[in-house]
Formats: C-alpha cells, structure tokens, sequence
C-alpha cells in the first residue's frame, strides 16, 4: 500500500515537473546553447595542437555551459522550492513505519526553564517502562514505553497544571508520522516520539521512500519529455 501510494504520487510529481520544464524554459535557446558546446568542444578535439585555439574554445565552452544552467535554473527553482517545503510531510507519510507490538520507543518532551515533576500518561495500548530521565541542560525529559498490543491513541505529558500530547500510532497501514509536536502557551515546548524508518519494497527489493520517489517521477518526466516533446534540456 505504501509503495503504490507513492508511486501513484511520484508519477504525479513527475508529470508536474516536465511541464514545469517545458513552460519555465526556453527549447531554442537550450538547444542553441547545446549546440555551441559541442561545437567548442569538437574544436578542442580538431585543433588539438594549437594552444591558442585551444584555450579559446576552453573559454567559450565554459562561458556557454554557464549559461546553460542559468538557463535551468528558474525551472529548478520551481521544482525544488515546493519540494523543500513538502519534504517533511512526504517523510511523515512514506518515511517512517508504526510502531508493532513488542516495539519500543522514547518518549521526550522539552520543557520551559527547569521544571520538576513532569509526569507522562499514556493509553492502554502502551506501557511505560522506565522512569523519567532528565537532562537538565537541554531542559528534556524522556521516558521508554513499549507497545503491548496494536492501538492509537494520545501519550500525555504533565507538569503541574501545563498539559502537552502525542499522538502515537502503534497500528499497520499508512499513517502520518510526525515524531514531533509542538505547543504553545505551555511549559512544555514540545513532545516528541522516534518511528523507525519504513522501506517500501518491491518485488523484494526494499529501498528508502527519496529512492523510489526519485526514480519513479524522473522516469514519468523523461517518457512525458519524449512524447509529447517536452524541453527539458
């Protein structure tokens, strides 16, 4: 389920960035650029043995392949700024797997100033196995639960009045996983739970979630590139 949800949305992605390609970028002026590297570089070939002729094409070949990524670079830019602000959330989803049964984790919570008595609730799914651990320089606390039986459910920290939850997933399927949460108007700064990190496999090949999404959307955006014809450089 997860490698065919993300496939699903890496051909999206892909499909997105040809187009990208195609209306952020100039085809004539790429091609021309092309054409006059091959050109320079041809030359340094031809007229191997003169340094004059040489050195200029060495020149020129570099002045024409920087601007051939100047030429790149605005439909770059709008692929990696959306990708950037979308790259936590797609490792929420595909690059962390739920706890199982029998797992262990830590759960961490930040504090505001140096604050005694944190306590952590938690459902009946979990179980806490270890008593507060402090580390007062960084101003944490952490605990150790383990997972007696499939569930979902909120691990609640408290310190005196102030109350911060984590929502904590311990069931198969796809889930969003964020390990960390962040609260507001509290003496807690944030609570936080480490997932371990899923694989999505196929065929018996396993590979990280970045593995897949990348080749899965650069193959869509060269097949969509050679039909219809889409510049992408």
């Amino acid at each position: 389920m997860a490698l065919a949800t993300l496939a699903a949305f890496s051909v999206v992605a892909g499909a997105a960035i040809a187009w990208i390609f195609k209306v952020a970028s100039s085809r004539l002026a790429l091609r021309l650029a092309r054409r006059r590297m091959r050109a320079h570089l041809l030359a340094m070939r031809l007229f191997g043995g003169d340094p004059v002729v040489v050195l200029g094409s060495q020149g020129r070949l570099l002045a024409w392949s920087a601007r051939y990524m100047a030429l790149l670079l605005p439909p770059f830019l709008l692929v990696a700024v959306p990708l950037f602000f979308a790259w936590d959330p797609m490792d929420a989803v595909w690059g962390r797997a739920p706890l199982a049964p029998g797992d262990t984790a830590v759960v961490t919570a930040r504090l505001r100033g140096d604050v005694l008595g944190a306590q952590l609730i938690v459902p009946a799914f979990l179980v806490v196995e270890s008593p507060p651990v402090r580390v007062p320089d960084e101003r944490e606390v952490s605990w150790r639960v383990r997972v007696r039986q499939a569930g979902s459910g909120e691990a609640m920290v408290r310190v005196g009045t102030g109350r911060a939850g984590k929502w904590i997933e311990a069931r198969p399927g796809l889930h969003y996983l964020a390990e960390r949460t962040a609260t507001a108007g509290s003496p807690i700064e944030w609570v936080e739970v480490r997932y371990p990190r899923a694989f999505p496999s196929l065929a018996g090949v396993s590979a990280d979630w970045v593995v897949w999404f990348w080749l899965i959307s650069a193959v869509t955006a060269l097949a969509l590139r050679r039909r219809p014809r889409i510049a992408m450089g």
